[in-house]
Formats: structure tokens, sequence, C-alpha cells
């Protein structure tokens, strides 16, 4: 081998290849590699199984993509207050019950018992003022000044909910792993793998409940109709008295013959909306445990294929706040009624690893190595408030790291 080729060999393992020097171990694997100047079929020397046995301890940086977050977001519980209180009718003043031996009194004239009325139920101490009052069968008087509040009211409920994707994140990462030469270029042994990463994610403004209140303010002109069948009430305006001689009118209106004119006035309208924000932070630490093989060509380059068992510790801290907002007539909103939820935990979780690598020697003990492993993991499940919420931990992750061998 002439001297490049040689020189080659030494900057990659970083040992004296010199000629004449004896035989060295591999970084990774512990197979003895000769140096230049030895016959081809003495280039890689298999080792007996359990000897020459080495720790690899590896430090680096894994770019992880997993953190699915799912919440699903549960109405809010709030109870719509009343602003603007409960329907409510006021009659015009004076009109009394619309059935009863009574006194009436109208805008436009009056209705009153008299003496006879006990024993017929007629009267001649009424009042008019127009003769459109006096209709074919019957009078009509009428009054204002009552008032009508007709309150309505509606609300809305609905379930919401959010997803924040997987995104790329970095993460530190260590391994500790004890490789034992099979032969050929091969090794293999048991690994222990170690990661943390945070991840999380929040929403706000969320909305669960509409509802709305609304208030019509309505004037009230009452009518009522007083039966004149077979009678010829007297020219307008005309005021009787008791015991007057003219047509006796029936004290109580026709049954049935009231009725009310409503005139709207105002309008008053509110508005409620509930808003909430949620959000979770999770501290994700793995423990893996399984088994590394690899297969190391005659100038250190190797490649190498584990997998495992997972080991997941999740501590989460979930939050949850709701308020419920009041608008009136297009008012700024305020803030009438709050609620806040937090919950937190550490659950264990299990999961399982595939991984691949490949790498190359710096010198004699230390190497670099780059690695995909995709996680098959349980997904995180609970809840806070009103709300469940799922975080799914499996995903893939790209590696780098120092090698150091021992």
């Amino acid at each position: 081998m002439n001297n490049g080729l040689r020189f080659s060999l030494t900057f990659f393992l970083g040992l004296p290849a010199l000629a004449g020097e004896g035989p060295f171990s591999s970084a990774k694997s512990g197979l003895e590699l000769h140096p230049a100047g030895r016959a081809s079929t003495e280039r890689l020397i298999p080792t007996v199984t359990g000897v020459g046995s080495r720790w690899t301890l590896a430090a680096g940086i894994s770019f992880r993509r997993i953190g699915e977050v799912n919440f699903e977001t549960g109405a809010s519980g709030f109870l719509v207050p009343g602003v603007f209180g409960a329907s409510s009718f006021t009659p015009p003043p004076g009109i009394g019950p619309e059935n009863g031996l009574v006194a009436r009194v109208y805008d436009d004239g009056f209705v009153r018992p008299d003496p006879r009325t006990p024993a017929t139920g007629r009267t001649t101490d009424y009042e008019y003022h127009n003769q459109d009052q006096v209709r074919t069968d019957h009078l009509l008087l009428s009054a204002g000044g009552g008032e009508r509040r007709v309150v309505t009211t509606s609300a809305n409920t609905f379930d919401t909910g959010w997803i924040d994707e997987a995104d790329w994140q970095g993460s530190p990462s260590l391994s500790l792993s004890r490789t034992t030469p099979l032969g050929k270029g091969w090794s293999a042994g048991p690994s222990l793998h170690f990661s943390f990463i945070s991840l999380g994610g929040s929403r706000n403004g969320l909305g669960t409940l509409s509802a709305s209140e609304q208030r019509e303010v309505f004037q009230v002109r009452a009518f009522d109709r007083f039966d004149t069948t077979g009678l010829v009430l007297p020219q307008a305006p005309y005021t009787g008295s008791p015991g007057a001689v003219a047509p006796l009118l029936p004290v109580e209106p026709v049954n049935g013959g009231r009725s009310f004119e409503n005139t709207l006035l105002t309008t008053d309208r509110a508005l409620f909306q509930d808003r909430i924000g949620e959000s979770l932070d999770l501290d994700l630490f793995g423990f893996s445990f399984g088994a590394d093989a690899y297969f190391e060509d005659v100038d250190g380059f190797f490649v190498g294929l584990g997998s495992g068992l997972v080991l997941n510790v999740a501590d989460w801290d979930a939050r949850r706040s709701d308020r419920l907002f009041q608008s009136i007539n297009g008012g700024a909103p305020l803030v009438t009624d709050s609620a806040r939820f937090r919950d937190t935990g550490t659950d264990v979780l299990f999961g399982a690893y595939l991984q691949t690598a490949v790498g190359c020697p710096i010198n004699e003990v230390v190497s670099v190595q780059a690695n995909i492993r995709y996680d098959w993991n349980e997904s995180l499940r609970d809840s806070v408030g009103d709300s469940d919420f799922e975080v799914d931990l499996s995903g893939f992750s790209l590696g780098l790291s120092v090698n150091y061998a021992f």
C-alpha cells in the first residue's frame, strides 16, 4: 500500500497505520484491523464472541416530529343572567276588569253602574264623545296609557375544539450501549437511550355559547265594546246620569269584546358570548431499552439497526379559562362571569421504537453517527374542566451524535 493510502486509513481511524506495527481495534465493533502491508485476507479478523466487547457512550441532539395536540372543548357551564326582567302587562288605568258590574272610565267616555244595575245589569250613567263611537250593534270606548313589556331569550350551546399539528422540535439525547464482536464485521449488544422534549399548545378565543335577551316595550290602548242591539242611542256627544230617561246600556262589555292595540316604543337587546382559552404544557422523558446490531467495514465506517421498548414519563400541566361577556345595545362587552380550571399529572406511557444508523470514525475511540428513528407510543389522554385532550406521542426522529468508546 502506498503512503497516500496509508495516510488515508490513519486519518479515518486515528491510529498509527505505520508499516510493521501490530493490529489495532475498531472504535465501534472491537474487531482487530491490521495495518497496511499485510495480505488482504488478514485485513478483517473476527474475534471470539465476548472478547473485545466495548462500551459506547453517545451524546447528541434529535429533531423529533411528535406532539399533535387535540382538544375537544366542551360547552361552558355559564347561566345567562336576566337583564330586563320578565315579560309584563299593565292595562290602561280606569278601565277595570273585562267582566263585573264595576265603573269603567275611558279617554272618550265612561260606563258606570246606577241604582238599577244590580237588578238589570244595565245603566243610564254612561258617556261617549263622538258619533263614530256609535256602531251598528255596539258602543266603542277606548283608553290609552297601558304598557306591555315582552322579553324573549334565546341561547345556543355547542362543543368545539382545536388541533395543534405536530412540529419538528430539537431535544437532547443520550445513549449507552455495549457491543460484542460477532465476526465478519458484525457486532451487537444491548443499548439504553434517554431523551427529553418539551411540547404543548394553546388556543384563545374559543366560543361555545351564544345567547341573547330582547325587551320590547309597547304602548297599549284598550278597546271595549258594549252591546247596543235593539237600542237607539242619543246623538253624540252624550253624557247620561243615574236614573235618567235614556236607553239602558249594559254595564259589562261584550264577552270577549275587549281588544288591545300595541304601539312599539323601544327595543333593547343584550348579547352574551363566552370566550375560552386552553393550554397544555408537557415535559416528556423517554427511556428506551433495546438492542443494536452494526456492520463495520475495514475503514471503520458502519451501519446499524436497533429496536426495543420505550417507557415515556409525561409530566403535564393543562389549563382552561372561561369568561362570559355581555353587551347591551351594541355597547362595549363587559365580563359578567368567569371560571378557571387546572389539572396536572404524571403519566407513564409505553411504546416501541425502530432505528437505523450510519457513522464513521474520528479516531480510535471517537466516532460520529446519524440516525433515523420511529417511535410507536401510547397517546396521552386526560381532561381539564369540560375539555378532553389527547397528545399523539408517536413520530419520527432525526438524530446526530458523537460516540465515545471505552
